[in-house]
């Protein structure tokens, strides 16, 4: 059988660069731009290549169709570690999910460490490792129409995030707690109360926004923007913020590895017997869907 899920991934994120300022847009609008795991790789494969082109000085992210990123797919839920789909096999093993989640969350923290600025542009649904993208970005910029949050969290999770270090920093402790153990969707205004954007512009618009300072950014020098980044990076680690992507990747792999009670609701079985949708409402009928929730939330 031929192995599609590299086209899948091409397709599903594009790529362009003009004027100094590299694109990268999520284009799979049917699924409120969910990434799979190889459409991830691409971003990867994309920022660095952004890093590499001299004549790039910002790489702006935003989202085709309405939404920014519904996170990373539910669909894949599990398999990254090599879940058997029946439930009948032997559960991953734990060097199974600390391989995957150090390398998934080095992604992160090569996106946050990335030598060009970067800027998210986010409309519509941006939770789950949607947010861990604006989350890791330089600036952002909401429209009005954006609905953000780690509604994943309610999963299983219940604060081990990959960035939970960045999101006490930006939030302070006990927002950053509200954010990871209560989990509602924030509109906006809320967002940028949390420090989860810059500001908030019409929804009509936010393309021009994002080009005004992308336009900015990208009037300055190759070596001023440089050393603006390798400040900025020396201070996050001056602040202890390179610790995150150690004990983030412990944690959602021990996270991801809970014993449920009777109880208690376990997505993964639901996911399993009823499918992602109809585990999906089972979790928000459990926990309380807030006016701004997806129906389907992203996974961790």
């Amino acid at each position: 059988m031929t192995d599609t899920s590299n086209d899948i991934a091409t397709q599903s994120v594009l790529y362009e660069k003009k004027d100094g300022k590299a694109y990268i847009t999520f284009n799979r609008p049917d699924k409120r731009n969910a990434l799979t795991y190889a459409a991830f790789d691409r971003v990867m494969d994309l920022l660095a290549d952004a890093e590499r082109d001299d004549d790039i000085r910002v790489v702006v992210f935003r989202g085709d169709g309405g939404h920014f990123c519904a996170g990373h797919d539910l669909a894949e839920v599990g398999s990254e570690y090599g879940f058997d789909p029946s439930g009948k096999g032997r559960r991953p093993s734990q060097r199974a999910r600390l391989n995957f989640d150090r390398r998934h969350l080095q992604q992160f923290r090569d996106l946050l460490y990335c030598s060009k600025p970067t800027l998210a542009l986010v409309r519509g649904y941006c939770v789950g490792a949607g947010l861990h993208v604006v989350e890791a970005c330089d600036l952002a910029i909401a429209s009005e129409a954006a609905r953000m949050g780690h509604p994943e969290q309610k999963a299983g999770l219940a604060g081990a995030a990959y960035m939970t270090a960045w999101n006490i920093m930006a939030a302070g402790p006990k927002k950053a707690r509200e954010l990871l153990l209560i989990a509602n969707v924030l509109a906006p205004q809320e967002a940028v109360q949390m420090g989860l954007v810059n500001k908030v512009v019409p929804d009509d618009q936010l393309e021009a926004a994002g080009e005004e300072w992308a336009d900015r950014i990208a009037g300055l020098p190759r070596d001023a923007i440089a050393i603006g980044k390798a400040a900025a990076h020396m201070a996050l680690d001056s602040l202890g913020m390179t610790s995150q992507f150690t004990h983030g990747y412990v944690m959602h792999a021990l996270s991801t590895n809970i014993r449920y009670e009777e109880d208690e609701y376990n997505f993964m079985k639901q996911r399993r017997e009823k499918g992602v949708r109809a585990a999906t409402h089972g979790r928000e009928s459990r926990f309380g869907k807030d006016a701004g929730e997806p129906e389907a939330g992203s996974a961790a």
